[in-house]
């Protein structure tokens, strides 16, 4: 008869993710996980849309400084998080948008005269990055399609 953690390995065994704690390991609730992300996710967008407001109505940077390296901040918490729930996100779907996300936010950078269309592509690629479907956002340059067990959730 297979342990209850073994069932449950089994139940969960989707090609990419973390496998369950085993005894004796730290681990931090799911559900509280879950929560630290939306939390991060919801300030992230928060100082994200100050620092997008403030350059679109030309607000002179210095206004903004704090919420640009808040911003920052903030999509660095959320890349840590997205590695500590799928360690394999980098050559993911998701992970593929976040490259770009970041890439068009540098390009603010090198090309200040670009700086509203630039916030547009941002903007849309984050939307994308975090509505798209299961199948794309799991998609791997590496590993092709994930592959679900039959009955997995």
């Amino acid at each position: 008869m297979e342990s209850s953690l073994q069932s449950m390995e089994k139940r969960n065994s989707i090609k990419g993710s973390r496998p369950p704690q085993r005894q004796g390991q730290l681990s931090f609730p799911a559900s509280g996980m879950r929560w630290i992300n939306i939390a991060a996710r919801t300030l992230h967008i928060a100082f994200a849309a100050v620092l997008f407001g403030g350059l679109l109505l030309a607000v002179p940077f210095v206004r903004l400084e704090n919420y640009h390296w808040l911003a920052i901040l903030s999509g660095i918490v959320l890349m840590a998080l997205e590695w500590l729930h799928d360690y394999r996100w980098w050559h993911r779907g998701k992970g593929l948008l976040i490259w770009l996300h970041l890439g068009l936010c540098l390009l603010i950078h090198l090309l200040p005269r670009f700086t509203v269309p630039l916030l547009w592509l941002i903007l849309i690629s984050g939307c994308i990055g975090s509505h798209m479907p299961r199948r794309f956002r799991h998609w791997s340059m590496r590993e092709g399609w994930e592959q679900r067990e039959k009955g997995g959730v």
